[in-house]
């Protein structure tokens, strides 16, 4: 299944896809699997990532230590997706993902996308925190991964193999 892109019109925050400046972009993989509701599911950040990089995008998903558990009913799925380099990262258990997270993105004056408010950081990240450029909301309406401020409306496949098919890796890398 391609992943369709439409040309959404784009509000004045918005990062263009190839405007060869881009911010790279991090996204907070374990809220984003939470943007359907519970249980969370892979196939959401899975979807993101691969519409991210369709898109041209530079990004990368960035996971809790807690998401083999939370993410327990695509198990395998997920241990697959840690190994692949340079799509996905699980920040070690005894620290925070959050700051790694908004670390790297500040290091790299990238963006997140995430819904979480980063409250327990506020004071270190107020600058990068309360830039909309800077922290990217998305959201799911009608089986479709909707972040508006990239321009992005990617359809939401049924399950997490069809998202993994979205992938741009080949089979050797299953």
């Amino acid at each position: 299944m391609p992943v369709d892109i439409p040309l959404l019109p784009s509000g004045p925050e918005a990062i263009p896809p190839d405007d060869g400046g881009q911010r790279p972009l991090f996204v907070d993989a374990l809220n984003v699997a939470y943007w359907c509701g519970q249980p969370p599911s892979l196939r959401l950040p899975i979807t993101l990532i691969a519409g991210l990089l369709a898109a041209g995008h530079d990004a990368l998903l960035y996971f809790d230590a807690s998401a083999r558990y939370q993410l327990k009913d695509d198990a395998a799925a997920y241990a697959q997706l840690i190994q692949l380099d340079g799509l996905a990262f699980e920040v070690p258990s005894d620290i925070p993902a959050d700051r790694v997270l908004l670390k790297q993105a500040n290091a790299a004056n990238g963006a997140i996308l995430s819904r979480d408010r980063f409250r327990n950081h506020r004071r270190r990240y107020r600058r990068l925190i309360d830039d909309p450029a800077r922290v990217i909301a998305g959201y799911v309406r009608n089986d479709r991964l909707l972040l508006p401020a990239l321009a992005l409306d990617l359809p939401l496949p049924a399950t997490t193999e069809q998202a993994w098919a979205l992938l741009p890796i080949t089979d050797t890398a299953r």
